[in-house]
C-alpha cells in the first residue's frame, strides 16, 4: 500500500487519530489565553489523567513546599499554560503507548527522545524567544507523530533505518531516503497529518526543519529552539553517540544560548530533573540511565575528552596505548591493578596487557578474542566506538564510589572513540612510515617542479649524501651524485602536464658508504594530485641482482612493446575466459583487466556463440563494436589466434574499421543520391520505378510519375553563373522534399535540369493536383524567372519503367513547345 493510499484510508487514519480528550486539550492549547474552567472540565473527564497530572505537579522538578491536591490550585501555582502542556503530554503518551504496544513495539526509547526533546526545546525557547516557549513545547512533542503513525499503521512504508529500537532517532541520509519513498520528509508528513486530523491550530512550520542543525543560524528563533532541543535529546540519550560529538554539541549549545559554564550546567540540571520526573510519573523505567551523558557534568565530559586526546599523539605502536591509560587511571581513580584487551588495528585479533605493582606488561599478542586468558574474572568495561567492540578493561578493587565508577565508564567511552581514531589514522601512518624506511627502495616526494620535499634513508644512501649537497632539485642531485642519464624525457615529464609517469633503467657507479660499486637503477616517477596541488612520487631500486639474460629479456620486451605501441592496430592477449592480461599501452587504462566479451559486441552478420567458445577455432575473424567508455562503440575487426607455447592464452589484433565504414557509407550514398541536390539519382530512379511497377501489379495500387525540366534555367546559368544555377537546383530539390510524402513519393534528379518523381498510391486527379502545387511553388519561389514544363502519366496494363518514362518525357516536350510553365498529360498509346 502506497503512502497516498494510507492517507486516503479512513480506517487507517482513525487507528492513530487522537481521542476526544486530547483533541480538546490541543484545541485549548492553541489559544493565546487558555480558559482554566474549560481545561479543568476536559481533564476531569478522565480521572486517571487528573491523577497523573497531579503527580507530575508534585514531582521534584517543581519543588513545591506543599503538596497540591486539586487542579485549580495547580493552575494558580504553575500557570494554566504549564498545566495544559502536562495534560497534553500525559494524554499523548498514554494514547501512543497503548496503540504501539499492541503491535509489540516498545516505545521506551522513542518516548525518552520525545520527552527530552520537548522539555529542552521549551527550556531553550524560554531563554531566546519566551513568547513561543509553550508553542514550541507542543511542536516538539508532536513533531515525529508521522513516524509513529507509520510504525503502527504501515511499518513497511518507513525507509530502512540503521537502528530498530527508536524510530524517531535521525540517521545520515534520512531526508533523501524519505523524499525518495514519500516525496517529502517526515516533518512535512507530520504537518500533512495535522491537516488530515483537522488540527490546523497546531500548524508549526518549525517542524519542517527540526533536523537542520547545519543551517541553524538561517532560521528564526523558535525553529532554532526546536532544532537544538531535537539534537540535544539525541546527544544525551543516544547510547551509541560518539562522545567527542556529544561534547562538541554541548559547547555549541552553550555558545548558542550565550551561557557561561556554570549556567549551562544549571540549564542541563533543570532539563534532566523535569525529564526524570516526567518519566518516573509516567511509569517509564530507565534501566540504563547511568550510561546517558546527562548524568555527567560538562566539566567531567571535558576532562575525559582531554585525557583521551593523548591517544592521538601516541608513538610506538599499540604498546603505547596501555601506558597512557595506566597513567590516567592511576592519577584519577587510583586504580593500579588491572588488565586491558585491545583489538589490533590491523587484524581481528587482540592484545592483552596486565598492570600491577610490578609494572605493565604485554601477556598476549594477536590472539582471538575468545582465547584471551584473563586473570581478572570480574565484569569489565567495554571499549567500543560506533557499536564496534575495540576491547575491554577489567580492574581489581571495590573502593570506587558509584559516581567514580560512572566517571571511569565515561572515560572509557571517550577512550573507545580515541582508539578508533588512532587505529584508523595514526597507527596506519606510523606503519607506513616504518615500511617506507625499511624497504630496499629509494623513495622521495617532489613538488611539481622536481624539487625534493622528503626522502627515505635508502634514497639518501643511493644519492650518496644528498642532504649536504646544497641542492634540492632531484635531477641535479642525481646528475651530481650518481651521474647524468635522465635525458630529455625527465624535462618533458616535468614540463608537460599530460605526461603522468616517467620510467627509466640506468646503469651507474654508486659511491654509497664511500665504497664505489656498480648498480643498475630502475627509476620511476608518478604525478599525483593532493588537494589542489600536484606532487611527484619518485622510486629508485637497484636491480643489479637480475641476471644478464633477464636484463636482455627486459630490453627485448621494451623493444617489442615499442613496436606494438607504434602500430595503428590494438593488440590484446587474453586468457581462455576472455580476461584481458595485456593491451597496447595507449589503451591499457581503458581495457586492462576487463573482459573482451564485455567490451565488444559482434555485428549483425555474426551468427556464432559470442563467448569463450570462439577460441575453439584455430583462427577467427569477427567484426564487432568495441566500447571504450559507455558509448555505443566503434567498429573493429578482431583477428583471434592461439598463442603457441603460452598455455591457454590468445592473441587478438583489433583493426579500427571506422574510416573504412565511413568510406563505404560515402560510396553507398554516392551510388544512390545526386551529390548536388541529395535527391535520388538517374540510376536509382529507374531501379525504384521498376520496383514500384512490380508492387503495383501485385497489389493493384496505382502509381504515377511526373517528369519535368526547368524553363529559364539556361538563362540563369548564362547570366548569373553556374553557382546561381546550382542554387536553383538545390531550391527545386528542397521544394520537392517539402511537398512530397516521405517513404511514399520518390523525387529524383534525372540529369541536368531534368527531374522525375515517382508517386505511389495516387489517382490521376491527385497526381495533377500534386504536380500543379509543385509547379506553382517553383514559379513563386523564382518570381517567374524559372518555371517547369512537365509530363504526367499513370501506370497502364503492360507498362514497363521504360514505357512509362517515355510517355511522361514526350508529354513534357509537348508542354515546353506550348510555351512552358505547364503540365501536360501523356497520350494513351494506341
Amino acid at each position: 500500500m502506497s503512502l497516498d493510499e494510507i492517507l486516503e484510508s479512513p480506517r487507517l487514519m482513525m487507528k492513530l487519530s487522537f481521542p476526544p480528550v486530547m483533541l480538546q486539550l490541543m484545541e485549548e492549547a492553541s489559544k493565546a489565553e487558555p480558559d482554566f474552567s474549560v481545561l479543568g472540565k476536559i481533564i476531569s473527564m478522565d480521572p486517571a489523567l487528573s491523577a497523573t497530572i497531579l503527580n507530575l505537579v508534585n514531582s521534584p522538578f517543581y519543588g513545591l513546599s506543599q503538596e497540591i491536591y486539586d487542579l485549580k490550585r495547580a493552575a494558580v501555582v504553575l500557570g494554566t499554560k504549564e498545566l495544559l502542556n502536562l495534560a497534553v503530554t500525559v494524554s499523548f503518551q498514554q494514547h501512543i503507548k497503548t496503540k504501539l504496544e499492541k503491535q509489540n513495539y516498545k516505545i521506551y526509547s522513542d518516548w525518552m527522545l520525545t520527552v527530552w526533546g520537548a522539555v529542552s526545546a521549551q527550556l531553550i525557547a524560554s531563554r531566546i524567544c519566551p513568547e513561543y516557549a509553550d508553542k514550541i513545547y507542543l511542536c516538539s512533542l508532536l513533531k515525529d507523530i508521522s513516524l509513529l503513525f507509520l510504525k503502527f499503521a504501515a511499518p513497511d512504508e518507513i525507509p530502512e533505518m540503521p537502528r530498530n529500537d527508536a524510530v524517531i532517532m535521525s540517521y545520515p541520509g534520512q531526508a533523501e531516503a524519505e523524499n525518495k519513498i514519500w516525496g517529502m520528509t517526515h516533518g512535512a508528513l507530520t504537518q500533512l497529518l495535522f491537516s488530515r486530523w483537522k488540527l490546523k491550530a497546531l500548524e508549526c512550520p518549525s517542524i519542517l526543519h527540526h533536523h537542520s542543525l547545519e543551517e541553524l543560524d538561517s532560521f528564526d528563533l523558535p525553529t532554532q529552539a526546536l532544532i537544538l532541543g531535537t539534537k540535544w535529546a539525541e546527544m544525551e540519550l543516544g547510547n551509541n553517540s560518539a562522545p567527542f560529538n556529544v561534547l562538541q554539541f554541548e559547547l555549541k549549545l552553550q555558545n548558542s544560548l550565550d551561557l557561561d559554564e556554570e549556567s549551562i550546567e544549571e540549564f542541563r540540571n533543570i532539563c534532566r530533573t523535569k525529564f526524570q520526573s516526567m518519566l518516573s510519573t509516567l511509569g517509564i523505567e530507565q534501566s540504563d540511565s547511568r550510561d546517558h551523558f546527562y548524568n555527567h557534568s560538562i566539566k567531567t565530559l571535558q576532562s575525559s575528552y582531554l585525557m583521551s586526546l593523548e591517544l592521538l599523539t601516541a608513538e610506538g605502536g599499540v604498546d603505547s596505548i596501555p601506558r597512557i591509560i595506566a597513567r590516567h587511571v592511576k592519577l584519577n581513580w587510583d586504580v593500579s591493578k588491572w588488565e586491558i584487551a585491545l583489538k589490533s588495528p590491523d587484524f581481528d585479533k587482540y592484545y592483552l596487557y596486565k598492570a600491577d605493582e610490578s609494572g605493565l606488561e604485554r601477556i598476549a599478542a594477536q590472539v582471538d578474542k575468545e582465547l584471551l586468558k584473563w586473570s581478572v574474572r570480574m565484569e569489565g568495561i567495554e571499549i567500543s566506538s560506533h557499536d564496534v567492540s575495540l576491547g575491554e578493561f577489567r580492574y581489581v578493587g571495590s573502593g570506587l564510589s558509584r559516581r567514580e565508577t560512572e566517571d571511569l565508564k565515561l572515560y572509557f567511552r571517550f577512550i573507545g572513540q580515541a582508539y578508533e581514531h588512532y587505529s584508523l589514522r595514526l597507527h596506519l601512518l606510523e606503519g607506513r612510515a616504518l615500511t617506507l624506511e625499511t624497504l630496499p627502495l629509494g623513495i622521495a616526494r617532489l613538488d611539481i617542479q622536481g624539487q625534493v620535499l622528503d626522502m627515505n634513508d635508502e634514497m639518501r644512501k643511493i644519492l650518496g649524501g644528498a642532504a649536504v649537497s646544497g641542492t634540492k632539485n632531484f635531477r641535479e642531485l642525481f646528475d651530481m651524485l650518481v651521474g647524468p642519464g635522465f635525458g630529455k624525457e625527465w624535462s618533458k615529464f616535468i614540463s608537460d602536464d599530460s605526461i603522468i609517469s616517467f620510467n627509466k633503467i640506468l646503469c651507474a657507479r654508486l659511491r654509497t658508504g664511500g665504497v664505489p660499486r656498480d648498480a643498475c637503477l630502475y627509476i620511476s616517477a608518478y604525478k599525483q594530485k593532493r588537494g589542489e596541488d600536484w606532487l611527484i612520487s619518485a622510486i629508485m631500486e637497484d636491480i643489479r641482482g637480475i641476471s644478464e639474460t633477464q636484463v636482455q629479456a627486459l630490453k627485448q620486451k621494451d623493444f617489442l612493446e615499442g613496436i606494438i605501441d607504434s602500430m595503428s592496430d590494438v593488440v590484446f592477449t587474453v586468457d581462455a575466459r576472455g580476461n584481458i592480461h595485456y593491451v597496447s599501452s595507449r589503451y591499457s587504462k581503458i581495457f586492462l583487466g576487463r573482459n573482451i566479451f564485455d567490451i565488444a559486441t559482434p555485428s549483425g552478420t555474426f551468427t556464432g556463440l559470442w563467448g569463450p567458445e570462439l577460441f575453439e577455432h584455430p583462427k577467427s575473424v569477427v567484426e564487432v563494436l568495441m566500447k571504450r567508455t559507455d558509448s555505443a562503440g566503434l567498429p573493429f575487426e578482431l583477428v583471434i589466434s592461439k598463442l603457441e607455447g603460452a598455455g591457454e592464452k590468445y592473441l587478438i589484433v583489433a583493426r579500427d574499421m571506422t574510416a573504412i565504414r565511413r568510406l563505404e557509407a560515402k560510396l553507398k550514398k554516392q551510388a544512390i543520391f545526386d551529390g548536388l541536390t541529395e535527391l535520388y539519382n538517374h540510376t536509382q530512379f529507374n531501379t525504384m520505378l521498376a520496383r514500384e511497377i512490380t508492387r503495383s501489379k501485385r497489389t493493384g495500387r496505382p502509381i504515377g510519375i511526373l517528369f519535368f525540366d526547368l524553363d529559364g534555367f539556361k538563362k540563369v546559368n548564362d547570366t548569373e553563373g553556374h553557382q546561381a544555377g546550382d542554387q536553383v537546383l538545390k531550391s527545386v530539390a528542397k521544394i520537392l522534399k517539402e511537398e512530397l510524402r516521405a517513404g511514399m513519393d520518390f523525387p529524383c534528379r534525372y540529369g541536368g535540369d531534368e527531374f522525375g518523381i515517382i508517386i505511389t498510391e495516387v489517382r490521376p486527379e491527385s497526381l495533377e493536383m500534386i504536380g500543379n502545387r509543385i509547379r506553382v511553388k517553383i514559379e513563386t519561389k523564382f518570381s517567374g524567372r524559372v518555371t517547369i514544363s512537365g509530363g504526367m502519366t499513370v501506370y497502364e496494363d503492360g507498362d514497363s519503367h521504360v514505357s512509362m518514362l517515355k510517355r511522361a518525357d514526350t508529354a513534357a516536350y509537348e508542354a515546353k513547345d506550348l510555351g512552358g510553365n505547364l503540365l501536360k498529360w501523356s497520350k494513351k498509346e494506341s
